[in-house]
Order: C-alpha cells, then sequence, then structure tokens
C-alpha cells in the first residue's frame, strides 16, 4: 500500500507532464466500461449502428459538427481523478453516464444531420442561433426536459436535443409518464420516432 508520500510524490510527476506524455488510453482504463454501457443502451433503443467514437480530451463535449464524444482525460487514471477530485469535484458513475448520453445526442444530431430538417427547427429552433455562455432559463418551464442541472436545454436549441436526448435514451426515465402534458413531450415523440 502506497504512503501519503509516495501518492504525493506521484501526483507531483504527473502535474509535471503534458498531457499527450501520461500515455493515458481510453482502452483499459476505468472510464471505458460507460462507454461500453452507452453503446448497450442505444443498442437496446435499435441503434445498434451508431457508435459514436470516444476519444479523451480536457473536458466533456462533443465538437461542433463532429459525432464524437470527448471524455475527460482524469477519467482514465486513478491518481487523476483523485487530484481532480482534490481540486474540483469529480463526476460519480451517474454524472459519467448522465455526461455520456448528452453527449451521445450532439453525436447523433451531427451524424444523421438532424438540425438541417425542418421539423428538427421547428421543434428545437435554430441550429445557427449565437452560442451563449451566459442565458436566462425560465425555470420550472415544461417545454424543455431536465437532465443536466441548471435547465441546460434553454441553452441552445443543439443542447434542447442532446438533453431531450438523453431523457429518451436513460434506462427507465418513464419519460412518457414524466413528461406527459408537457410541451417537452413532442420533441420525446419526435426522437422515438426517428430513432426507428
Amino acid at each position: 500500500m502506497q504512503t501519503i508520500e509516495q501518492s504525493r510524490a506521484n501526483l507531483q510527476e504527473i502535474l509535471g507532464k503534458s498531457i499527450r506524455d501520461l500515455g493515458l488510453k481510453l482502452e483499459g482504463s476505468p472510464v471505458e466500461r460507460f462507454v461500453h454501457q452507452l453503446y448497450e443502451e442505444l443498442s437496446r433503443k435499435g441503434l445498434s449502428k451508431f457508435r459514436p467514437a470516444c476519444y479523451l480530451t480536457d473536458e466533456w463535449g462533443c465538437p461542433s459538427g463532429e459525432p464524437i464524444i470527448g471524455i475527460p482525460f482524469y477519467l482514465a487514471n486513478p491518481d487523476l481523478a483523485s487530484l481532480e477530485k482534490e481540486m474540483n469535484d469529480l463526476e460519480d458513475k451517474r454524472e459519467i453516464m448522465m455526461y455520456l448520453r448528452h453527449e451521445a445526442g450532439h453525436a447523433f444530431n451531427y451524424a444523421y444531420k438532424l438540425h438541417r430538417m425542418p421539423e428538427w427547427k421547428t421543434l428545437f429552433g435554430p441550429f445557427r442561433r449565437r452560442y451563449l455562455d451566459n442565458y436566462r432559463p425560465v425555470p420550472f418551464s415544461r417545454n424543455y426536459v431536465r437532465h443536466l442541472a441548471g435547465w441546460y436545454a434553454q441553452k441552445h436549441p443543439d443542447e434542447d436535443f442532446a438533453e431531450t436526448f438523453a431523457v429518451w435514451l436513460t434506462p427507465r426515465s418513464g419519460w412518457r409518464k414524466r413528461y406527459r402534458g408537457w410541451g417537452a413531450m413532442a420533441k420525446l415523440r419526435y426522437m422515438d420516432r426517428i430513432a426507428r
């Protein structure tokens, strides 16, 4: 078992390296199982051919227009995860899956260029709308699903779709019952229909 001093020495060594020199890989890492879980969930929903590639990067994301998912590099290494936990918050299993489902929504949108379709634009809004870091959500609006904190679906039409996709994909989310009577139900039904 490592002593605290050895652990700190390991962290100091890690902090002295650039990310590319850490030798991190998604394959065989602690986060790989979550990617496999995402793929299983997609298959269960009938999307067996949709497998967005995942890669390690500095934050959660899906580059605009690219059907790939970026996963924070610190999740691929227990020492880095420990350091992240000390300095910030570390995602737990539930949060990792929430982010993966959300980013898969972006990837699905980009892979099939759904944002170019008239029905998508009618339901979610113009994809080319300016993307604001600071936005004013309407708390408790029933026109949007609730998945990530901060009424994130209200940030931009692309985020609205990604959040809708995530709710639709989440096993046992009970979206048909939970969102009955909400304006967001039209978006969820759209998602359910186009997935088929």
